[in-house]
């Protein structure tokens, strides 16, 4: 349903035809890919500046840390103001912070500390853009057409890390690296110009009557209160702990120390999730789940075993396409979780909701990271704690088999 300025009531429409969704969509084929293109270029950036890796893995560092900190006020700050507002400056900071980067790097100053900057502020724009666009897809679409927004959406974060890096990886080939953050920066002031244009209704985009203090305490109650927010959010965090840390670790060490392959074999296997990823999403744009709590713990149990056996396999092609498999289960988790946790949550409390389920799912993933590291140091095999962890998924998807609140949910 299109969110106008009136109160009248309008017939529902398709979602592609639904101006807002439409423009949301579009924002996000612009966003998330630019991004990736960003990315790619300050990688190799960071590579080309300095030897020391050291300062390549602060780049990761700084802009999660941020991201950790904040997202439960992004959440506050998402039911109070104009979500569309939020959403557009988020963008467009990012552009111009892409702009200045162009600045130091035509003038030839660019040095890793501008790099690491930089991704520390990317990771405080991303604090206040995740919830919002988790809890702006409930305002413009009928409830039941959430689950084909939210895999269309999931979509263009599958798409990104396909088609960001090679298209990034080209222009730095051949315009170096000014043209591809000049495309980073095109890229995502399209995003904040197309976001712009969403109307939302003014009732609709919060108050700023009460203190943020409150509102934090009003969404900390109001999700102790919900037992399927409880729920979700749980297993959301368990999830991306034993999943996280362990896979985007442990597929370059498997590729390199137990396969003995090389960068085009480790490609190969990012790629085949990036498909497999795609595909789920959608597959999930074309159906409707009538039970979305029985397939979500379904993906869970496949995904957990799919999991597990990737620490036994001992062959790349075979891994690869266990891999895609895990990514495809992955979005039959992940979709019908974001659809649950919309459908039972009000409009008012969305931004804080989706923050709390975003800070345990991407603000803990360097957690994840530090935890994987930790066992490898100590000299625990990676196949081992690929196995352990794929078992423990496993265990969480079975154990929730009793939870009713998921499991008769419609």
């Amino acid at each position: 349903m299109e969110i106008a300025a009136n109160d009248q009531a309008q017939v529902k429409i398709p979602v592609f035809r639904n101006r807002n969704f439409l423009l949301l969509f579009i924002g996000a084929l612009f966003s998330s890919p630019g991004y990736f293109v960003y990315l790619i270029g300050a990688e190799w950036l960071m590579l080309s500046l300095s030897d020391n890796r050291f300062y390549f893995g602060m780049l990761f560092f700084a802009a999660s840390i941020p991201r950790l900190l904040l997202l439960t006020v992004g959440g506050i700050v998402a039911d109070r103001f104009n979500k569309r507002t939020i959403l557009f400056l988020s963008d467009l900071t990012r552009a111009c912070l892409i702009l200045m980067l162009l600045f130091f790097l035509v003038n030839d100053l660019v040095t890793v500390w501008h790099l690491i900057i930089l991704a520390a502020l990317f990771g405080i724009s991303d604090a206040f853009s995740y919830p919002v666009i988790n809890s702006l897809t409930p305002i413009i679409l009928e409830e039941d057409q959430l689950q084909r927004g939210n895999s269309l959406i999931q979509m263009t974060g599958q798409i990104s890390p396909i088609l960001g890096p090679a298209l990034g990886g080209t222009l730095i080939a051949v315009l170096g690296f000014e043209g591809v953050f000049i495309a980073a920066f095109i890229m995502l002031l399209l995003a904040s110009i197309t976001v712009l244009f969403i109307r939302i209704k003014k009732e609709e985009t919060g108050n700023t009557k009460q203190s943020a203090w409150l509102d934090l305490k009003e969404g900390y109650h109001y999700a102790r209160k919900n037992e399927l927010v409880i729920s979700i959010v749980s297993m959301a965090f368990f999830l991306n702990f034993f999943f996280s840390g362990p896979l985007a670790i442990g597929l370059p060490i498997l590729v390199k120390d137990i396969f003995h392959g090389d960068a085009v074999s480790l490609a190969t296997v990012q790629t085949a999730m990036g498909i497999g990823a795609l595909l789920g999403a959608i597959v999930l744009a074309s159906i409707t789940l009538k039970k979305p709590g029985i397939a979500m713990v379904g993906g869970l149990i496949g995904l957990g075993l799919l999991y597990t056996s990737v620490g036994f396999t001992g062959h790349l092609y075979l891994t690869a396409g266990l891999v895609a498999l895990m990514a495809f289960t992955m979005q039959l988790v992940n979709i019908p979780l974001i659809t649950m946790l919309q459908k039972t949550t009000e409009k008012k409390m969305l931004g804080r909701m989706m923050s709390f389920l975003m800070t345990v799912s991407t603000g803990l993933v360097p957690v994840s990271f530090v935890a994987t590291s930790l066992l490898i140091a100590a000299g625990v095999e990676m196949q081992t704690i690929i196995i352990v962890s794929g078992i423990i998924i496993t265990l969480i998807a079975l154990y929730n088999l009793k939870n009713k609140n998921i499991l008769t949910f419609k």
